[in-house]
């Protein structure tokens, strides 16, 4: 039966609203993706990573992201996987360095020599011994003393463009690969892209990239949660601590942070430092170093390098550098900040 003109007008409007409210949703979908607010989160360097990104193709900017963390993973910095330029390293005693490797080496030593050998980057073999991630257990004296003896970065040589290691020692560059990644990915894709707001977290390393300032938490080390909220300029931060990869055995905490002495978890108080600055790669390895430093020379050694640290100890005491007085709230009760 044919329909009337009121009818016809009728479908048509509903059409059209259907065509107008289906152009919308694309018309959202299309902006979100291109300039909205995007988050991802993605596997790799053995760690949950994320990503919050702002800004013209943050949706293309986060696979760009992901690809480029992975490839640096399998194919330079990890000591684990057979394809990378560190890994061939390690196999062959050395070998000649491309530009970036060097540096990032160049920087190590540098951090290494500072904090007088308290931040060691060839406890590879030491590190294993624990199985740290996997089955930990404290290893035999024995065989502990022998991997010690083959560590110590000072026996690293570099002379025109060629790597030296001493046979079986193991570059390991697990305390600043996240904090390289960061550097790489702000220099080669955030600062060429339009991206005008992102924080991207790798691991126990965060990069900050935008012109306003930010809020950036730290981990409670003894229960979930956070403890302070920090308020910070674009930067880096970087977070190393004894709750984070530990095992128990015969009712003893053992943590992943080493004392290149000993080969044994360090033991002097503290349970998290957290360094901010401008590099990934310093906020990384100096997290480490001035945790196996102790609090007052760690609290040194991030002032020689011109950055900011938060110290927390086993009493829930926290201590912070000039810089980030007034900048650090402390959020949950028990924590006490001792420096104001």
């Amino acid at each position: 039966m044919p329909l009337n003109r009121g009818e016809r007008m009728k479908r048509k409007s509903v059409g059209i609203i259907l065509a107008v409210s289906l152009t919308a949703v694309i018309g959202f979908l299309i902006y979100s993706h291109f300039f909205g607010n995007f988050e991802y989160n993605f596997f790799a360097m053995d760690t949950y990573n994320s990503l919050k990104i702002s800004g013209f193709g943050s949706a293309g900017i986060a696979d760009e992201i992901e690809s480029l963390v992975y490839d640096l993973d399998v194919n330079i910095l990890s000591r684990q996987s057979e394809s990378s330029a560190l890994s061939a390293l390690n196999r062959n005693h050395g070998g000649p360095l491309g530009d970036d490797l060097r540096g990032y080496l160049d920087t190590l030593l540098d951090v290494y020599s500072k904090s007088g050998g308290r931040f060691d980057f060839t406890l590879g073999t030491v590190s294993d011994l624990w199985g740290f991630g996997k089955e930990g257990k404290v290893p035999d004296t024995g065989e502990l003393n022998e991997a010690l003896s083959l560590t110590g970065a000072d026996k690293i040589k570099i002379k025109d463009g060629e790597l030296t290691i001493p046979e079986g020692a193991v570059i390991d560059f697990g305390s600043a690969g996240k904090g390289i990644g960061l550097d790489v990915i702000r220099d080669t894709i955030l600062k060429k892209s339009r991206i005008s707001r992102a924080v991207v977290s790798l691991g126990g390393s965060v990069l900050t990239y935008g012109k306003k300032e930010f809020r950036v938490a730290v981990n409670d080390p003894f229960e979930s949660g956070t403890m302070a909220v920090l308020t910070l300029p674009s930067c880096c931060v970087s977070t190393s601590g004894s709750y984070e990869r530990f095992f128990e055995q015969d009712g003893r905490r053992y943590h992943h942070i080493l004392d290149p002495e000993t080969g044994y978890p360090v033991d002097n108080g503290l349970v998290s430092v957290t360094v901010v600055s401008d590099s990934g790669i310093l906020s990384d390895a100096l997290s480490t170093a001035c945790f196996a430093c102790g609090l007052d020379k760690g609290m040194e050694l991030a002032r020689t390098y011109g950055c900011d640290a938060l110290f927390i100890d086993s009493d829930k005491n926290v201590y912070i550098t000039e810089g980030l007085e007034g900048k650090t709230e402390i959020t949950k009760d028990g924590y006490i900040l001792k420096n104001e």
